[in-house]
C-alpha cells in the first residue's frame, strides 16, 4: 500500500451530468480545489456523459471503456469503471478513489478495492439515504459497500443518522459538509447589464429559486405562494434558474404550466441553466427553497455566502445550515401561506435582510468555506490510506454479503 505524504493521485468517481443538481457541481469543485492545491485529480465518469467545455477547464476527465456486447441490453457502464480505476491504481499508482454516492458509486469502491486494493472513500449526498436505502432489495449492497469502506462521510449530520438507522451500520459516519468558493460567491453590487437582460426593473424585488425541478423539490407549490406576495408586493420578480434533466420525474414543464394557468407569466423570469449564479444571486433580495427533503442544498450555501436570507421548507439537513430567525425562515411543508408571509416580511424591511445576510456570511466564513472543508477531505484521504495500509496486513477478508445481510 502506497501512503501519500505530499501531494495525492486521487479518483473521484460520478457521472457529471449538468442538471443532475449540487452533487455534480460539488464534486467538479472538489477536482478543482484538490488541483489548485498541487494534486492530481482525476473524475471517472461513463463515455457518454456530458459536460460543457467550459466546465471541462482545469479538469482532468476521464471516461470508463463503451461495451459493445452482442445479446446484452444494458451496457456495464459501472463495470467499466472499475476496470478504470484500477488500470489507474496499477500504472499510474493513484493513492485512492472518492465515491460519490452509496450506489452505484460506492459498489465501484468496493469492486476495485477487492481486485487491487485501492483504498475508497464514500460521501452519502441524499438520494442515496432518503430514496435508496428506502428499498429493501438494495439495502444489502448498500450495506456491503459502506461497512467495507475506509471511511464514509455525509454531508450533513441528518443523513448520517438516517443512515446509520436505515441500513443498521455498524460503522462510524464522518460528517464534512459541502462548500463555497468564496473568492466567487460573495457580496457585491447587483449588475445592471444583468438586470437588463433578465428584465428586471429597478426597484422591484427578486426572489430567487435554483433546482433541477425533480419532483421532490415541490417546485408546484411555488406559483401558489407568488400569487399570495403579490397581493401585498405586485412588482416582485421570481426567478426560476435550472434546467430539468427529462421530463419523467421533472416538473418544469408542468411549471410552467401552472404559471400561465394562474396569469402569472409577467412576474416569473425561467433563465434556465446558468455559470453566473454569484450574479444571479446578487440580485436577489431572498432565495426560496420548497424541497420534500434534501441533504445539503448548495443553493443554500450559495445564498448564505452573498449574504441573501433563505426561506426554505424544514427538511433533511436543511436546519443544519438554516437557523430560525438568524439566518433565514424555516417553513414546514406545504404552508404556503407561510412561505408567502416570511417572503413579504423580509420584502418590508431591508434591515432584516441585512441582518440575517450578515449572519449567513459569517456563518459560511467560519464553517462551509473551500479552505476549511477541503483541509478535512485530505486529512480525511490520509487517515483512510493507512486504515487500508494497517488492514492489508492483519485483514481475514471482505465482509460477504451474507454478513450484510
Amino acid at each position: 500500500m502506497r501512503i501519500a505524504e505530499s501531494s495525492m493521485k486521487i479518483a473521484l468517481i460520478h457521472d457529471y451530468q449538468p442538471n443532475l443538481g449540487g452533487t455534480t457541481e460539488v464534486v467538479i469543485r472538489m477536482a478543482r480545489a484538490f488541483t489548485r492545491r498541487g494534486h492530481s485529480c482525476k473524475l471517472i465518469t461513463h463515455p457518454e456523459s456530458w459536460i460543457g467545455e467550459r466546465d471541462k477547464e482545469n479538469l482532468e476527465l476521464v471516461r470508463s471503456r463503451m461495451f459493445k456486447i452482442t445479446f446484452m441490453q444494458y451496457v456495464p457502464h459501472n463495470s467499466a469503471k472499475v476496470a478504470k480505476i484500477v488500470s489507474l491504481y496499477r500504472h499510474h499508482h493513484t493513492h485512492l478513489c472518492h465515491a460519490h454516492y452509496a450506489l452505484p458509486y460506492g459498489l465501484v469502491g468496493y469492486l476495485a478495492k477487492q481486485i487491487c486494493g485501492i483504498p475508497y472513500v464514500v460521501t452519502l449526498h441524499g438520494t442515496d439515504i432518503h430514496t435508496l436505502a428506502s428499498m429493501p432489495a438494495l439495502k444489502p449492497v448498500m450495506r456491503l459497500c459502506l461497512e467495507n469502506a475506509d471511511a464514509v462521510t455525509s454531508v450533513c449530520e441528518y443523513l448520517a443518522v438516517a443512515a446509520a438507522r436505515k441500513l443498521d451500520l455498524e460503522r462510524s459516519i464522518i460528517v464534512i459538509p459541502n462548500f463555497v468558493d468564496t473568492r466567487r460567491f460573495h457580496e457585491r453590487p447587483p449588475s445592471r447589464s444583468l438586470m437588463k437582460e433578465l428584465d428586471i426593473p429597478t426597484g422591484h424585488p427578486v426572489v430567487t429559486h435554483i433546482s433541477n425541478y425533480a419532483a421532490i423539490k415541490n417546485t408546484l407549490i411555488i406559483p401558489e405562494i407568488v400569487h399570495l406576495v403579490l397581493q401585498r408586493h405586485p412588482r416582485t420578480v421570481f426567478l426560476m434558474v435550472g434546467q430539468a434533466l427529462g421530463e419523467e420525474g421533472f416538473e418544469l414543464d408542468d411549471l410552467k404550466k401552472k404559471v400561465s394557468e394562474l396569469g402569472l407569466d409577467a412576474h416569473f423570469r425561467f433563465v434556465g441553466r446558468r455559470k453566473d449564479i454569484p450574479g444571479i444571486l446578487d440580485l436577489s433580495e431572498i432565495s426560496l427553497l420548497t424541497s420534500l427533503n434534501e441533504g445539503s442544498p448548495l443553493a443554500v450555501l450559495e445564498s448564505l455566502a452573498v449574504g441573501v436570507p433563505v426561506v426554505s421548507s424544514r427538511v433533511g439537513g436543511i436546519p443544519e445550515l438554516i437557523k430560525h430567525g438568524v439566518n433565514g425562515f424555516l417553513v414546514e411543508r406545504q404552508r404556503i401561506e407561510r412561505y408567502a408571509r416570511y417572503i413579504c416580511r423580509l420584502i418590508e424591511h431591508p434591515s432584516l435582510r441585512h441582518t440575517l445576510g450578515r449572519h449567513g456570511v459569517a456563518l459560511v466564513h467560519d464553517k462551509y468555506r473551500e479552505e476549511v472543508v477541503i483541509s478535512q477531505y485530505l486529512n480525511l484521504y490520509r487517515a483512510a490510506q493507512q486504515l487500508a495500509a494497517k488492514e492489508d496486513t492483519r485483514r481475514p477478508g471482505p465482509k460477504t454479503m451474507a454478513e450484510a445481510m
